[in-house]
């Protein structure tokens, strides 16, 4: 993740669950899906790299107990470890992470990935992603769609919304522009937290479009199973905001 980067939710990580929630289970259920049309059997290990509070991970861990999870941010990574015990969680770079082992999934959901700005940190991501491959293993990315963006596109200058739940209550003003040489989505956010006053928010999000992101896989070793722009799978132009990308590591001997 960039230095750069400052964000309400990442230093204060009792809040994300209640900005961002998922009553449903949505992301691990679309991973389950994910597993169920491209592994031959359910895994058995799971690596997720920017795994924030552990969410996911410890859905995932009431059938797959191997459960590991990296975050750059000691205050995500020393939350998850109090909130659930039981996986295995450590502080992490995604670009130079190395745990010495491999995994039947390996995961970098919720636009993690596109922390890597330059061509430099991409690349190094990407070997991360292998480090922790063998032969058939899924790797599952969940990051912003650059194809959203052509034409009318879904850009939004500028967005609100309003949190109200017990212990936070805010209102949240986002700011969003392109650097477009850089192929960065910029954002700037300001939050108006009630009993707080206003926490201003940065960051920047390096952009994939489809046929890019299916050719830096293919450069490493990953061949392309599926890239969905929703969470139902189904197939489309790929025109919403989000890609869900399925790939499966396939070493050239």
């Amino acid at each position: 993740m960039n230095s750069s980067v400052r964000n309400l939710l990442y230093r204060s990580p009792q809040f994300y669950e209640l900005v961002y929630p998922e009553p449903n289970d949505e992301t691990p259920m679309m991973c389950r899906h994910f597993f169920a049309r491209y592994l031959i059997q359910p895994p058995r290990s799971i690596l997720d790299i920017g795994c924030g509070t552990g969410r996911d991970l410890d859905s995932f861990s009431k059938e797959c107990p191997d459960c590991w999870g990296v975050d750059y941010l000691p205050e995500m990574v020393e939350f998850a470890k109090e909130r659930r015990p039981h996986l295995h969680l450590q502080v992490g770079d995604m670009r130079t992470i190395r745990l010495g082992r491999t995994f039947d999934v390996v995961m970098c959901m919720g636009s993690a990935f596109t922390y890597a700005l330059t061509a430099a940190d991409i690349n190094r991501t990407l070997d991360t992603f292998v480090a922790h491959s063998h032969p058939d293993t899924l790797l599952i990315l969940d990051i912003n769609n650059a194809a959203s963006y052509l034409g009318d596109g879904h850009f939004k200058p500028t967005t609100e919304f309003r949190v109200n739940v017990p212990g936070f209550v805010a209102h949240a003003r986002a700011t969003h522009s392109f650097d477009r040489r850089k192929q960065l989505l910029v954002r700037h956010r300001i939050w108006t937290i009630e009993g707080q006053g206003e926490v201003e928010d940065f960051c920047e999000y390096r952009l994939f479009f489809p046929a890019e992101l299916e050719h830096l896989l293919g450069e490493k070793g990953y061949r392309l199973a599926g890239m969905f722009d929703n969470m139902q799978l189904e197939e489309t132009e790929l025109s919403q905001p989000r890609l869900y990308v399925a790939a499966i590591f396939q070493p050239q001997d």
